[in-house]
């Protein structure tokens, strides 16, 4: 176990813990939040139709992926705003702000690219064409809240780096809240409007997303101005957009790299069947319940990172990698012993259906024997994020995921034959892999000496 010294204005391990917790216990409810929002989702789907329950599952992945690219790099504004905290120069922290903010408003219209890549993934992977049509219409729809969605992420990176995450987990909350109330009423044709369906589904998390953005703007610029002298603009110089691209790209691309590895895994579970699609698509949503400590974990974790960083406080900095790793294998090691003793109970919340039911009960087997790996991969990532190593992440992501995840997915399911469950030992193996890399990459401490 790792020991601190209690030196004056440094916190003891215990200390870094109780740091952890308070930061990450609100994430971890905005990430309830936002767990629910998807279980409503399926919910709902599942109330329309088999179809529109694999396909709502598999165009919201497609979408996410696509987004995360732009998103990830917006995510930058946490690293540089953290260590500005840290090193108690508040102005510059805003200052950051304010240029990721821009930066949101500059990459915006990337988006008017996705149409064409939704389509190219459908072509290459020929789903039903019934799912193929219900996955265009949800995707052409959730393009307008592109904009807003860099423009909340730029905002609640700021507020986590400076110690705010109680807001996030409001806003959070009041955001899912629309949704499911927009959805409801969209999805099944409530207060006299028509049931749009898929459609009707997309158009409500737009709304939420419109509204979050709005809202986190005023709360931001009505706290922070005085201190972070936001009310005072300063446009970006090149060499400013270099430096943050050069840390907030590559977060993009992990983000972008992994979720597409997962969108295409679950696009080839699709050609397995109906069935095995919505089995996954129900485990998926389950094992986000162990997700959410994991990457509320990682989220604190990279900003208390950053910020010892920033005060020059390498040992404090190094402590809260471990402590928040150690914390968050504890916790989704227990989720995992909880997969593993009632999956049939966890199923049927979501399904009556024999054979969808038999499927999920195995696949929840499966993702518990995972957690702990898990729990390393997530929060040691973070913590390297957090110490600005993001090139270091996004080639072992890439590498591990298309050199590794997906060839043993499809030889699994397609080559041996195993089905679902050979293509989900592609996950198992690829969790497993990145857990152990990332931690001895940690281990290494070459994080230490990165300037950004």
């Amino acid at each position: 176990m790792i020991r601190f010294k209690n030196s004056a204005g440094s916190p003891s391990t215990t200390g870094l813990t109780r740091q952890l917790i308070r930061l990450a216990t609100p994430i971890v409810l905005s990430n309830l939040a936002y767990t629910l929002l998807g279980v409503t989702d399926t919910l709902f789907m599942g109330r329309v139709s088999t179809t529109a329950l694999g396909a709502v599952g598999l165009a919201s992945m497609m979408f996410f992926t696509s987004l995360l690219i732009l998103r990830g790099t917006i995510s930058g504004t946490m690293p540089f705003v953290s260590r500005m905290y840290g090193a108690g120069d508040k102005p510059a922290g805003g200052r950051y702000l304010q240029y990721f903010l821009i930066l949101a408003l500059l990459i915006s219209p990337a988006a008017v690219l996705l149409p064409w890549v939704f389509k190219g993934f459908l072509w290459l992977f020929r789903p039903e064409p019934a799912v193929a049509r219900q996955i265009l219409l949800f995707t052409s729809i959730r393009l307008w809240e592109i904009p807003f969605s860099l423009t909340s992420t730029a905002l609640i990176s700021f507020m986590i780096a400076v110690g705010n995450t109680r807001t996030p987990m409001f806003l959070s909350w009041m955001t899912v809240a629309v949704n499911i109330f927009a959805n409801y009423v969209l999805i099944f044709g409530k207060f006299g409007l028509p049931a749009l369906g898929i459609a009707g589904s997309a158009l409500g998390t737009v709304i939420a997303v419109v509204l979050q953005a709005v809202i986190a703007g005023v709360v931001v610029f009505i706290r922070y101005r005085e201190d972070y002298e936001l009310m005072s603009w300063r446009l970006p110089t090149v060499a400013d957009l270099s430096r943050m691209l050069r840390v907030g790209f590559p977060m993009g691309m992990v983000d972008f790299v992994e979720v597409a590895a997962y969108t295409t895994f679950f696009a080839l579970i699709s050609k397995l069947g109906t069935a095995e699609l919505a089995a996954s698509q129900i485990a998926n949503q389950i094992t986000a319940l162990a997700f959410m400590p994991g990457f509320a974990l990682s989220a604190a974790t990279s900003s208390l990172v950053g910020r010892y960083i920033g005060a020059s406080d390498l040992h404090l900095a190094e402590g809260a990698g471990y402590r928040g790793a150690r914390v968050g294998i504890g916790f989704m090691g227990l989720v995992g012993v909880i997969f593993l003793l009632f999956p049939e109970l966890l199923a049927r919340l979501f399904t009556q259906a024999s054979d969808v039911l038999q499927i999920t009960v195995t696949l929840l087997r499966m993702m518990a024997i995972y957690q702990v790996f898990d729990a390393m991969n997530i929060i040691f990532r973070g913590a390297l994020n957090g110490a600005g190593d993001t090139r270091f992440t996004a080639l072992v992501t890439f590498v591990v995921s298309w050199g590794l995840f997906i060839p043993v997915v499809y030889l699994g399911a397609f080559i041996l034959d195993w089905g679902v469950v050979g293509a989900w030992m592609g996950a198992f193996t690829y969790i497993i892999a990145m857990g152990i890399v990332f931690s001895l990459r940690f281990r290494s401490g070459g994080w230490k000496a990165i300037e950004i």
